[in-house]
């Protein structure tokens, strides 16, 4: 037996990475692998600074796989250990692990924060200073913010090399700031010099989809800067070096930024060695001082977006003359990385221009891009003096295909390559089935996440958008928990939220508030959505605690827009559904599904979902109060909307069904006559379904659950309009914002990860697995068997281990085995009926016969 995958503060961290902590009193989390049937019975959390002890809890007698430390308060900026060992029932002790931490917590931010003299638009500042360092150096930390991304150098040493970060939030609210410690090697006896590089990011007010709203947030401003440098040195002496007027500032080879349009590089621009103390730096000016954007400064303890999977070429075409169109074959999110000839001429012009799709002449299709320009240049220096290969650093586009002007030789696959960009949030859990177009459905939607998660949880990583949509979050806030570790990421996302609320209670449609209205649409139940799921993915119990205030205000303030329990307004409700089910070809409001049921539904569902969490945080005369709010809700739906004779729900299309039967909001007696409704309709248009980005999602759901499986199976597996097998018929692969093929500039991304929260039926029906307590510690296994599915198999990492299930049918037989981590326990509904308790270890079921799925 052994302790692995050590947490902290509920979130994962690579054991090579330093955890950033918060909490004055972080929690330690660990899973256990385990043989024989061993148990862990006792553990033991030891802390260290320098490999002295600070901290021992001492053996623990207890099976929890958790510990809260309680030692003196931790100092910022330090690098501390964990180690953790466990015993098990014949008292052995395990190998111990570790993973190191930082707390990032400081009281009072005691910096002045720094701008240009002038603004310059899409400007790339780099602030410099120069400091002494007398006496050797033990430990060293920079806190960082420039706002909106920044990198860091030392003694002309990259100590922060990913520059799109920090994480965007509502600037004016909060900002986060980095946490970069372990730099006192880097450090020297003497002078030295440390410099920023800060791009204005999401808080360029000049941003181009400010035009589409023709609203510039309130979040956005000057591109400024502000860092505190700790250094502690051998004989025990703490100093605090600060920003203030004495910095100095100049720009650089990186001449223009912006996130949508790109960034120019001139080569001879550059200062060579610039961040190095003996260098002169004759264009340098004074900073100038700015008024501190927010009074809430926050450690970034989300991961950092980073540099993950590379693509080479998969063709290279001479589309025109002196340009080279290139297919890397996966649409992305991230930039290009191109090789420099070393004899390129002084002067020379390199443009790559980036598109997630072509026009039927081979030739990248704009039109989609919108007011976004995303192209990047390089401009050579000549004479040997430019690097063998060149990327952006402060941008990132949407893209499959590129094309390259004014390269000046051929361009060849190993001269390019295409870097995509992240937070590093990604597992290692995975599905898998007997049926190659679901399998390339869940891959499309896992790239489609992948592309959206840039500290923010975006709808497109293309176009002038590029927002945290909160409709479009409600359904996908359930699916990413399965492939993404959302520890750090949902308490963000719950705090963007937080954030935006207005003193009713209103939230807005995106978070951090650039696009749409206050207050958002109804349907937004993804702000509590992404706290609950936080819970019962990671077993985070605070973020219910902080959050609960304003999840009930939002709820609260829904009540007022009300008339008799039904809430009077709606924008989007089950929104882009399939065009002959909208309002109009462009315009995405269901013509079939009524907003205002879908807001009270969502209304009705925030509810019961506060009854839930009060009961957990322990507010009990909450919880009964909110389960009488959903019961008033509950009769004033069913008296509006609901027809026992019929089984028909509001209009009855697909949507009001689906949806009504999702909620469990329908009188038990009629709930089987409602569903049989649903697959009449399913059957009578000949599964052309007209449901929206909720709904559809829903739709799987219900079907599965009341006895039409195949029908769930006959949508899972579609390849003629409208499905997501359509869109891989033609080529996708990301998930589309549409059903349809399109060629205009509107609603058109095709890297839209609305509907490929689809990703949750595979996970929670096809291999049935669902957590059903704070952080796995009790979760259900329930597959699913559609007849024309011979296997299927997923693995979910847990805060706990790995939950896995896999089935097949094979020889006459049916199979299930799975696994149950230690510490958890599984309740089981097998396909041919029965039900039991699985405890800690590998399960194995089998039948011979099954007479229904």
């Amino acid at each position: 037996m052994k302790p692995y995958a050590i947490r902290i503060e509920h979130g994962r961290t690579k054991t090579e990475n330093v955890c950033i902590t918060e909490g004055k009193q972080p929690l330690f989390s660990w899973a256990v692998a385990t043989q024989d049937g061993e148990m862990q019975t006792a553990y033991r959390v030891v802390i260290r600074l320098d490999e002295k002890e600070i901290w021992d809890s001492g053996w623990v007698s207890s099976p929890e796989q958790s510990c809260c430390y309680t030692g003196t308060q931790l100092t910022c900026g330090e690098i501390y250990t964990v180690t953790v060992s466990l015993r098990d029932t014949n008292g052995r002790e395990s190998q111990s692990v570790q993973q190191r931490f930082c707390s990032g917590a400081i009281n009072q931010w005691d910096a002045e924060w720094l701008c240009e003299q002038e603004r310059k638009e899409d400007a790339v500042i780099s602030f410099f200073k120069n400091f002494a360092c007398e006496k050797e150096v033990a430990s060293a930390c920079i806190f960082v913010c420039g706002l909106g991304y920044h990198k860091v150098y030392l003694n002309g040493m990259d100590v922060f090399t990913e520059p799109m970060n920090p994480a965007c939030c509502e600037f004016d609210k909060r900002c986060y700031y980095s946490v970069i410690p372990g730099i006192e090697k880097n450090l020297q006896k003497g002078q030295n010099r440390v410099g920023i590089r800060v791009a204005g990011g999401w808080r360029n007010p000049d941003n181009a989809c400010y035009q589409l709203t023709g609203r510039i947030p309130e979040f956005t401003g000057k591109t400024q800067m502000s860092a505190l440098l700790r250094i502690r040195f051998s004989d025990g002496e703490v100093r605090w070096l600060s920003t203030y007027r004495s910095w100095q500032y100049f720009y650089g080879g990186v001449v223009s930024s912006n996130i949508f349009m790109g960034e120019r590089y001139e080569a001879s621009h550059e200062i060579e060695d610039w961040c190095r103390a003996q260098t002169e730096i004759s264009v340098a000016v004074p900073a100038a001082l700015a008024p501190a954007p927010c009074e809430k400064m926050t450690p970034q303890t989300l991961e950092n977006i980073c540099e993950q999977e590379i693509y080479t070429p998969r063709v290279i075409n001479h589309v025109a003359e002196g340009v080279w169109g290139v297919d890397f074959g996966q649409n992305i999110a991230g930039i290009c990385r191109i090789r420099i000839p070393r004899d390129i001429p002084a002067g020379q012009v390199i443009e790559i221009r980036h598109m997630e799709f072509l026009d039927e002449d081979g030739r990248l299709f704009l039109q989609q891009l919108r007011n976004a320009a995303s192209i990047d240049t390089y401009v050579a220096a000549g004479g040997g003096r430019d690097p063998e290969y060149w990327q952006p650093e402060f941008t990132y586009h949407g893209f499959r295909y590129a094309e390259v002007k004014g390269y000046p030789e051929a361009l060849l696959k190993e001269d390019i390559t295409a870097v995509s960009l992240y937070t590093d949030v990604a597992t290692n859990s995975n599905f898998t089935c007997g049926n190659t177009l679901v399998n390339q459905i869940y891959k499309n939607a896992i790239q489609t996440e992948k592309a959206n998660i840039h500290s923010l949880l975006t709808d497109c990583p293309q176009r002038d958008e590029r927002m945290g949509w909160m409709n479009d979050a409600t359904v996908r806030f359930e699916a990413i928990p399965y492939n993404f570790d959302v520890g750090r990421l949902f308490p963000k996302i719950v705090r963007d939220c937080m954030d935006v609320q207005g003193s009713e209670g209103e939230i807005t449609c995106t978070a951090p508030f650039a696009f749409g209205a206050r207050p958002a649409d109804p349907v937004c139940s993804s702000y509590l959505i992404a706290g609950w799921e936080a819970y019962l993915h990671t077993g985070n119990i605070d973020i219910l605690r902080e959050a609960y205030p304003g999840f009930s205000a939002w709820n609260e303030f829904l009540a007022r827009q009300t008339k008799g329990n039904i809430v009077d307004y709606s924008y989007y409700g089950d929104w882009a559904a399939p065009a002959y089910a909208c309002q109009s070809e462009e315009f995405a409001v269901s013509a079939v599904t009524p907003g205002e049921f879908m807001s009270t539904g969502y209304f009705y569902y925030n509810a019961c979902l506060l009854a839930k969490m009060a009961s957990v945080i322990g507010l009990d005369k909450e919880a009964e109060l909110q389960r009488a709010k959903a019961k008033e809700i509950q009769t004033a739906f069913l008296e509006k909307w609901w027809d026992e004779n019929s089984g028909r729900v509001s209009t009855g299309s697909q949507g009001c069904q689906s949806f009504a039967l999702w909620l469990d909001i329908l009188p038990e007696s009629g709930v089987q006559k409602a569903a049989d409704y649903l697959h009449f309709d399913l059957v009578e248009k000949n599964y052309m379904f007209t449901t929206g980005n909720l709904c559809t999602r829903y739709m799987m759901e219900v079907l599965t659950r009341f006895g039409y499986l195949e029908d769930a199976w006959k949508l899972a597996i579609r390849e003629v309009y409208p499905s997501i097998g359509f869109m891989i018929q033609n080529e996708a692969t990301t998930v589309w914002e549409r059903f349809e093929l399109k060629q205009n500039p509107t609603m058109n991304s095709h890297n839209h990860p609305m509907y490929g929260a689809v990703v949750y039926w595979y996970y929670g029906y096809l291999a049935g697995i669902k957590p059903l307590d704070a952080g796995w510690k009790r979760f259900s296994i329930h597959p699913y068997l559609p007849d024309g599915l011979l296997s299927a198999s997923a693995v979910v990492v847990t805060p706990y281990g790995d939950v896995s299930v896999r089935w097949i049918r094979r020889y006459g037989e049916i199979h299930i085995y799975a696994e149950v981590p230690c510490g958890t326990e599984a309740e089981v509904k097998l396909p041919w009926g029965g039900k039991e308790l699985a405890a800690p270890g590998f399960h194995h079921w089998k039948k011979e016969r099954i007479e229904e799925n």
